[in-house]
């Protein structure tokens, strides 16, 4: 299994953009026509913050990707400037799922 489809396994059900049936199974993602994923996006960057560090504190991994990744997504956005403060990143908001999702494929 890749990175990629470990991490929407873990993820995409539970995205607020996540398209789900009546019986609360995914459908699919449910961005609209021409806007990418920002996990699938950013994640070679994703994988270079969990491989650039050794850490046993998560939060030395959250902070790391928010000044390589997060910060640039915020300038690029078509909303506002204050995506992270609206609680509106995808890679922060999920970022302990995908992390495990990463550590899974890895072994």
């Amino acid at each position: 299994m890749d990175y990629l489809e470990a991490i929407r396994q873990r993820v995409c059900p539970i995205c607020t953009a996540g398209i789900v049936h009546r019986d609360d199974q995914f459908f699919r993602c449910g961005l609209t026509p021409g806007r990418t994923c920002p996990v699938e996006r950013h994640l070679p960057e994703i994988l270079e913050v969990m491989d650039s560090m050794d850490s046993p504190w998560m939060d030395d991994y959250v902070t790391r990707l928010r000044e390589r990744v997060c910060s640039k997504q915020e300038q690029t956005e078509e909303s506002s400037g204050d995506f992270y403060l609206k609680g509106e990143c995808t890679l922060d908001t999920y970022f302990m799922l995908i992390a495990e999702a990463v550590e899974e494929v890895k072994g």
